[in-house]
């Protein structure tokens, strides 16, 4: 029995970029989870996530984002614990289901990077690592991954087989699976 026999012939990335893609979306569930509010460790909330900040103050890459982590993030600790969550749950999502997944890869593109510019002088912490977490996340959005095995598929030939211009918002969709 073959893939085609399922329903799994389309034009666009192959079913192992879905997989890939889908593998990213558990990790990034995963992160959050570890990271919740309802996770307190060593009494603060969110998990981890105090701690490390601590270790990228301690041992900053740049002094402009030292600056930043100690005099706003630190302050706010609870604002951006939470945007923290919510932003790793909406990447995850977006990967796992294959929902605006060109979002979700840039998105995670940038927050990778975000994490990088804290952590990459950190102890420990392999200088590849970064170039290994990004990449994937700009060849989903290149690739429109979330058109293999993912939701993007099916809006997208919704989309497709409409005769009306979308007008307003539904217009810039296309642009996002």
């Amino acid at each position: 029995m073959s893939l085609e026999n399922q329903g799994f012939t389309q034009q666009g990335p192959a079913w192992s970029v879905g997989l890939f893609r889908m593998m990213f979306g558990v990790l990034w569930l995963d992160l959050a989870l570890q990271k919740a509010p309802w996770v307190v460790q060593d009494g603060h909330q969110f998990g981890w996530l105090y701690g490390w900040i601590w270790q990228e103050i301690n041992h900053p890459t740049f002094n402009f984002y030292k600056t930043f982590l100690e005099g706003v993030l630190l302050p706010n600790f609870t604002l951006f614990g939470y945007l923290t969550f919510f932003t790793e749950i909406a990447l995850g999502l977006s990967l796992l289901l294959g929902l605006f997944t060109v979002l979700g890869g840039i998105g995670g593109a940038f927050w990778q990077l975000n994490i990088a510019l804290g952590s990459y002088s950190v102890p420990g912490e392999w200088y590849w690592i970064w170039f290994l977490l990004i990449v994937p996340h700009l060849v989903f959005a290149q690739s429109r991954a979330g058109r293999s095995l993912g939701i993007d598929r099916l809006l997208s030939d919704r989309l497709a087989r409409r005769r009306e211009r979308p007008e307003g918002i539904r217009r810039l969709i296309p642009r996002f699976i």
